[in-house]
């Protein structure tokens, strides 16, 4: 018990000193944010709330004389625990000897192999493409890929969105070609 109470009047005397420290710094109360900028943990009575434990006139009815107060029973542990702030053992951590969790590692894992995928997907289609042997060829083959192998019920939206993107895209030459071609009036 003695050590208990020896431990909190330690406790209290740093804060005390704390917040002396900071106050002649200038800086705000370590209370400030809750109470205001008027409190401090120090023994002086420039702030006290003496007038108010003085009860009311009209409270006197209400006192009973034969009322006696019981010391309430402290419950003290078997077992006490020892405290001992001061000692830290860890000064700087050190991240050489922390596992990364498996779920975390495979997840990362699936994510990449998924990316892997999609990119030797894009260039097996491409190759495919270009293996053509006329533009006729190669535009039947991108539309039969288009309506067959990115169909919405078996691929997923990124899927599309990829296709949508840049899978038909035709280079700056080329489109500059078709832009030619169109803005040209055959009539």
């Amino acid at each position: 018990m003695e050590t208990t109470s020896e431990r909190k009047t330690q406790i209290m005397e740093k804060r005390k000193l704390m917040g002396d420290k900071r106050m002649s710094m200038g800086m705000k109360s370590f209370y400030a944010s809750v109470i205001g900028s008027i409190f401090r943990m120090s023994d002086e009575q420039r702030n006290s709330f003496s007038a108010m434990f003085r009860r009311h006139k009209a409270d006197a009815q209400y006192v009973d004389a034969t009322y006696v107060d019981n010391p309430i029973e402290e419950y003290e542990p078997i077992y006490q625990t020892v405290f001992d702030d001061d000692r830290d053992p860890v000064h700087e951590p050190t991240f050489s000897k922390h596992r990364i969790p498996l779920q975390i590692r495979c997840l990362e894992r699936y994510h990449n192999s998924k990316r892997e995928y999609a990119k030797q997907f894009k260039r097996e289609i491409q190759l495919l493409i270009d293996n053509q042997s006329t533009a006729e060829d190669a535009w039947q083959f991108v539309r039969t890929m288009a309506y067959t192998t990115l169909w919405p019920p078996l691929h997923t939206r990124k899927e599309l969105k990829i296709f949508e993107k840049d899978f038909c895209k035709l280079t700056p030459k080329e489109q500059k070609r078709y832009n030619k071609i169109m803005a040209t009036n055959f009539s």
